[in-house]
């Protein structure tokens, strides 16, 4: 067909536009509703129910095609005038958010588990209007048949985020979306794992997952977990950020980010793109590697199941503590790995990684590897059983690491360290050139901007005038006045929640040896709660966290300390401006803006020594608290800063010295402490005096509240 709606003009629209081809597969389709779309300056209810209809036609039209009509669809219902009631009691019926028409009846009351605050229509359509609004960005740029090339460029592109349109998560059923996941990934078989220690942990982990999540999101979940099936990154999977399923670069996890939601899943891990996604890895770099990542591409189920308890039983004393949930992810389910996709089907474990056929390149260098995985396994002292030829090397490793994969809910793509590389002027040639591998322009670069600022800041304003390179773009958009109060704000609330959290490890003698702290392990995201954006951090990576047992009966401070140090690093970065700029403090200021750091130093340390003070009153005084202690933990926990200020107090006075050494050593004996407690407290005090100086004024008497 030719003329003004054939295929010749169809395509000189598209280079108009600026719309690739390949963009959409019903490409004449897209093109007829851009052209609708253009026409429409006002509301109009019999448009909008066209775009209803493509946007639930789950076979006549594409997935990507059904995204466009549903941005479409928020425009033109942000084109109704706040006063409109009934057409708005109108198109919320149509997207199920009513049971019955009437502008006395309520919404749907699962629209308080989304993040908003009311069931009242009045209410609840200026939450719903103001989340729309989120993406002015974009719907504001839009002039009907005057719109700019960019500007439409723009609308299309925003609309292949589904995680960005707030009615997707009405049109998309959550059943679709797990189809359309799967399409996206490579699944193979698994066994769910059942901790034989704690048979019911597994279960209840994913009911609480579930329960916590609104009820599509949660429906989501539970169709990925309901199987024992393994996810993998395929060659389709997309590394954009804010995909449908988004591999991270440089990462091997999978992200789940549903539509229309602020949520998402993370699976973790889902091996490496190409022929062989698992392998095994000694050295790179000329470094043997950790433990940890010696199956490469892939996790150990014994690492996943003391994550997954430490950071539950944490989970559960900060909610004791603070009576709210920590911002630490959950895990949903996990499954040891039965088979492995290779070249043409599934191959079970063992032969993939013993037959060379199988494995294909790199099998020699995988099997060395191998070998010297094993030998340092057993040097380690763990229990690695003796097995001849090829095939017992094989066992010998997979016995140990045990493949597993597990699914997480409540993380997020957007790692400290990642925002601080993307955000700086090294970050469009990182993300596109290195990472995608793609060619890019300058409005490549905006948008690229325009997605990550909308991320940090929950609601952002794009900067007025001609963008000319990405850093000034940035400098600028940081200087838009309500963007700036934003950033202040909400850097002001990230430090004291990174302080609440680390105060409340150190109050129950806890800490991570750095992992749980380290900024690629911590991220940041914006969610709808109250009926605004917000934005929290996350810290999402616990195989190292370490809690006082219920076996443990007093504080071993020379072995702890240092870990806790480790923690204090991590976090503030103090030692030198280079471990400050990889730091989560560092990282934070840099994708903020930040000028003046003292009003967040001070607040950082009134909420720190907060924590600190009330965890151990709580572990002293709530009942169902103390039973996740040994006693006699309980009854010593405040000794270590009686200790710690007292030597502070002394202040190199040796006339006063004496007499508080030999109080104090009365103190441990009659605590049962062994002899020599004392010197090998004091010890541990001088060799961690630096991290002990920094943070004297947790250990004050002030700090020890009324035994």
């Amino acid at each position: 067909m030719k003329g003004p709606r054939g295929h010749s003009a169809v395509s000189k629209r598209r280079r108009l536009f600026d719309i690739p081809n390949g963009e959409f597969r019903d490409a004449q389709k897209a093109d007829d509703l851009l052209d609708e779309f253009l026409e429409h300056r006002l509301y109009d209810r019999e448009f909008c129910l066209n775009l209803l209809a493509i946007a639930k036609q789950r076979t006549k039209a594409t997935w990507r095609l059904r995204q466009l009509a549903m941005l479409m669809l928020e425009h033109q219902m942000l084109k109704l005038e706040h006063e409109n009631l009934r057409e708005f009691d109108f198109l919320l019926v149509q997207l199920d958010l009513k049971e019955a028409p009437g502008v006395a009846q309520p919404v749907v009351g699962s629209v308080l588990k989304e993040g908003y605050s009311t069931t009242d229509m009045r209410g609840f359509l200026a939450e719903f209007r103001r989340k729309l609004e989120r993406l002015n960005r974009v719907h504001n740029k839009i002039k009907g048949p005057r719109t700019g090339a960019g500007a439409l460029r723009d609308f299309v592109e925003v609309s292949r985020r589904a995680c960005k349109l707030s009615v997707a998560r009405y049109l998309f059923t959550p059943e679709e979306t797990v189809e359309q996941i799967l399409r996206l990934v490579k699944v193979s078989e698994g066994v769910r794992d059942l901790d034989a220690s704690q048979p019911r942990q597994g279960e209840k982990q994913m009911a609480r997952a579930i329960n916590n999540l609104p009820d599509y999101e949660g429906k989501i979940l539970k169709g990925l977990c309901d199987t024992s099936n393994v996810y993998w990154v395929s060659e389709t999977t997309s590394a954009e950020v804010n995909s449908l399923v988004e591999y991270p670069l440089t990462t091997v996890v999978l992200v789940i980010k549903p539509p229309g939601s602020d949520i998402e899943f993370e699976i973790k891990r889902a091996g490496r793109r190409g022929p062989n996604p698992l392998s095994v890895v000694y050295r790179r770099g000329g470094w043997a590697v950790p433990p940890s990542h010696r199956l490469d591409g892939g996790d150990m189920l014994w690492m996943l199941q003391f994550e997954a308890i430490a950071a539950s039983r944490f989970a559960g004393m900060y909610r004791m503590v603070h009576g709210t949930e920590p911002a630490v992810a959950h895990y949903a389910s996990r499954a040891t790995i039965s088979s492995i996709p290779a070249r043409d089907a599934n191959v079970q474990t063992i032969p993939f990684f013993t037959d060379p056929e199988i494995f294909g390149k790199g099998f020699q260098e995988m099997r060395v590897a191998m070998k010297q995985s094993v030998n340092a396994f057993k040097a380690e002292g763990n229990n690695v059983l003796d097995l001849p030829g090829d095939l017992g090397l094989s066992a010998q490793f997979l016995g140990h690491v045990a493949p597993a994969q597990a699914i997480m809910c409540g993380t997020t793509s957007f790692r400290l360290d990642k925002l601080a590389l993307y955000l700086s002027s090294k970050g469009p040639e990182t993300y596109f050139k290195d990472g995608l591998r793609v060619a890019y322009t300058k409005e490549d670069e905006r948008r690229l901007a325009d997605e990550l600022l909308e991320e940090v800041l929950g609601v952002y304003h794009p900067p007025q005038g001609t963008y000319r390179n990405y850093e000034q773009y940035l400098k600028a958009a940081l200087k838009v006045e309500e963007n700036r109060k934003r950033a202040d704000q909400i850097y002001l609330s990230l430090i004291q929640q990174i302080a609440k959290f680390w105060g409340t490890l150190l109050g129950v003698r806890g800490y991570s040896r750095g992992e749980s702290f380290v900024a690629r392990n911590v991220g940041l995201k914006s969610y709808w709660d109250g009926g605004e954006w917000k934005v929290r951090i996350i810290f999402m990576d616990h195989d190292a966290l370490i809690l006082p047992g219920s076996h443990i009966e007093k504080f071993y401070a020379m072995g702890s300390v240092p870990n806790m140090a480790f923690d204090d690093s991590y976090i503030w970065g103090r030692s030198s401006a280079k471990q400050f700029a990889r730091s989560e403090v560092g990282c934070l200021q840099s994708i903020y803006g930040i000028a003046d750091k003292s009003e967040g130093q001070a607040l950082a340390r009134a909420v720190l020594k907060e924590a600190y003070r009330r965890t151990q009153d709580a572990m002293l005084s709530n009942p169902r608290l103390r039973t996740a202690f040994h006693e006699g933990f309980i009854d010593r926990l405040r000794d270590w800063d009686t200790l710690v200020s007292g030597y502070f107090q002394m202040n190199g006075d040796k006339s006063a010295a004496a007499g508080w050494k030999k109080k104090m050593k009365e103190m441990l004996k009659a605590k049962g402490y062994g002899k020599g407690a004392f010197e090998a407290i004091v010890e541990a005090i001088k060799k961690n005096i630096e991290f002990l100086e920094r943070n004297r004024d947790l250990f004050g008497p002030e700090s020890q509240g009324a035994d």
